[in-house]
């Protein structure tokens, strides 16, 4: 949803004109007699009621009953603009100023117009003008010293463009209506977009969630998602998890919600989803909450609202998901956020890098993208604006990047290629606007014994202790997709009730391909001789010393044994065949010693667990070479006895 598509008191491109209906002798205001008046009034009135073209004539009644009606001539001013005629906008201000050439504000519109319309040296003089008349630090003395920092950057901009050149999407997504916000999941292969029949200013608009496949390369013509997750109300700007499975959309005046604007959760479930579920507090309140944007380990919930405790306009807010829900959403603070609005955050794959929409941020028109980097201390960096031609002199908003973190997508409405008013194009970004690289793992797990899919839980840890991802196998089909950031390193476990958890290992840091992995998960019911290579348990090299890097996977098997106290396990620990059988005997024996302590430590019984070392005696893979010899070099735990 757009928040504040606001009127802006001056829009785009007009013409210079110098025609004035005042007589050239009128220097100072007259005095206004009554009948001036009441047509002032009554044109105000109908101003009031959008008729503008009815109040445009009693204003014009008004001026030539008392010709230095200086207030007429700025309601006349005005309501041009808003029918669009900004030649006479234009003239009737100069013609006001003719009267009064120290009208403060009549100075302000003209610069806001010439501004607008990239008629820069034009702009900065009636900026500059104003400011030098009007000393006060106001709104509107802050809004002109904006523009002309505005004003600097347009200039530099226009100097130094980016070598890029913005692609529409095609007839497929774009068509003569207005199409943006587009979101996919991880994979890529389902593009969402939210399509607004009618223009952007329309009191009653009619939003959708569209979608489009893609098929052979080439994406399908956009469909309506249709119930339950669109109605007869506004449904749009959204997000969609990264294995798919979730959609975060925002919804207006649905039944249910807390403020006129909502978000909502939507679920996959067998393929069809589910009725959507308002989030409720601490995420929607009676204000507006809109243009969610969900991280792609699921944890860190992204949005856009007016709630109080803001910088002004609309902010971007975040909100971790914890134990008992959603925590209290924080202000992203004044690095991200200004006085204007901020609208549609989003946050790359990568988790770290944030693109979004800003009206307060230096920039070249009414709405720039900007990028923002997480730093270490988890502040964000300042904001730089993406450049033109990225950013015009209209409307860009809403930049999504793939997981390769090379290609945009966004939405604008001031291309020449546009299709009608807002639609959405492509482009392969900078090297320094580039997010880092993400791939992703996509699982299929089964029956060991019958190879029929089953549902699973999937955790995803990276060992550098930042937040997991969570997610789940599809019981219709196995199959499960999470993310893995490039320069991370992951432990995955699955399990299920009833079965033996499955452990694996990625060390994305030396993974040189960019293709996905794609791994097949054979979970052994839980019974007696049934073994599991515990992948995430690590040691120096012939040391026996557990690496803080085996946490994640030592609290699961903790985890297993609590849920299963009738289990009892035997570790054993095993080496390469790389040194004496002897010296390999005695260190596999301390490193499976190593686990028993920690499992005991952790509070599980010492009657429910043995230790063994094998040495080299028992290899599962050819020692004669190194990723053969890495896979001898692990640690089991067999289940013995379940009493």
């Amino acid at each position: 949803m757009i928040k504040n598509f606001k009127k802006s008191s001056i829009t785009s491109l007009l013409t210079l004109v110098t025609f004035c209906v005042l007589s050239s002798a009128v220097s100072a205001q007259d005095g206004v007699s009554k009948k001036s008046q009441v047509a002032f009034s009554k044109g105000l009135q109908l101003q009031s009621y959008g008729e503008y073209l009815e109040a445009i004539e009693l204003f014009k009644t008004a001026i030539k009953k008392s010709p230095s009606f200086i207030d007429a001539y700025d309601a006349l001013a005005n309501t041009y603009q808003k029918t669009g005629d900004y030649k006479k906008a234009i003239s009737s201000y100069k013609c006001l100023l003719s009267i009064k050439a120290d009208q403060r504000y009549s100075l302000f519109e003209l610069g806001n117009i010439y501004f607008e319309s990239q008629k820069l040296d034009s702009a900065e003089f009636y900026f500059k003008t104003f400011l030098q008349l009007n000393k006060t630090n106001d709104r509107i003395s802050k809004a002109a010293v904006r523009n002309l920092q505005n004003i600097s950057f347009i200039r530099d901009a226009l100097s130094n463009p980016r070598d890029i050149t913005p692609i529409n999407m095609g007839e497929s997504i774009n068509t003569k209506e207005q199409e943006y916000s587009p979101a996919f999941a991880i994979d890529e292969n389902i593009m969402y977009i939210t399509r607004r029949v009618g223009n952007l200013k329309d009191s009653r608009p009619n939003e959708d969630i569209y979608y489009s496949n893609l098929e052979e390369g080439e994406w399908s013509k956009i469909k309506n998602l249709g119930p339950p997750i669109n109605t007869a109300e506004n449904e749009g700007a959204f997000s969609v998890s990264a294995d798919g499975h979730y959609i975060f959309f925002t919804s207006c005046s649905r039944p249910g919600g807390k403020g006129q604007c909502d978000i909502w959760i939507t679920i996959d479930r067998d393929g069809e989803w589910s009725e959507p579920m308002n989030l409720q507090a601490p995420i929607n309140t009676k204000n507006w909450e809109s243009q969610p944007s969900i991280s792609s380990n699921g944890k860190l919930l992204y949005f856009t609202s007016d709630r109080p405790g803001g910088y002004g306009g609309t902010d971007i807010w975040v909100a971790e998901f914890g134990e008992n829900g959603w925590k209290k959403p924080v202000n992203l603070g004044p690095e991200i956020n200004t006085s204007l609005d901020e609208q549609f955050p989003f946050i790359h794959p990568d988790n770290s890098t944030l693109y979004f929409s800003s009206e307060g941020h230096p920039g070249m028109g009414k709405s720039d993208l900007f990028i923002s980097k997480r730093e270490q201390d988890n502040s964000w960096s300042i904001p730089k604006n993406l450049g033109y031609p990225i950013n015009t002199a209209g409307y860009d908003w809403n930049m999504i990047v793939s997981r390769d973190g090379k290609t945009a997508y966004y939405s604008s409405d001031n291309l020449l290629s546009s299709f009608g008013g807002l639609d959405i194009y492509s482009f392969l970004l900078p090297e320094d606007l580039r997010a880092k690289k993400v791939s992703y793992v996509r699982g299929f797990v089964r029956d060991a014994k019958t190879k029929k899919p089953l549902s699973a839980s999937v955790l995803l840890t990276p060992q550098d202790g930042s937040l997991s991802t969570s997610t789940y196998a599809d019981k219709s089909d196995g199959t499960f997709l999470a993310p893995l950031i490039s320069n991370k390193k992951y432990a995955l476990t699955i399990d299920k009730e009833g079965y033996l958890f499955y452990s694996d290992y990625f060390d994305m840091p030396n993974v040189s391909t960019d293709e996905p992995f794609e791994i097949y998960v054979d979970l052994e019911k839980l019974e007696i001789g049934k073994k599991v290579v515990l992948r995430n348990v690590f040691f120096d090299t012939d040391k026996f010393d557990l690496k803080s890097e085996s946490t994640s996977e030592l609290n699961k098997l903790v985890e297993f044994m609590t849920n299963n106290p009738e289990v009892v396990i035997e570790i054993s620990g095993h080496t390469d065949n790389i040194g004496s059988t002897k010296d390999n005997k005695i260190l596999s024996t301390n490193r499976s010693k190593e686990v028993y302590e920690y499992l005991v430590r952790e509070g599980i019984s010492k009657g429910r667990i043995s230790y063994i070392g094998f040495g080299d005696t028992q290899p599962i893979a050819d020692n004669s070479t190194e990723e053969g010899r890495s896979q001898n070099r692990r640690t089991e735990f067999k289940v013995i006895i379940m009493e």
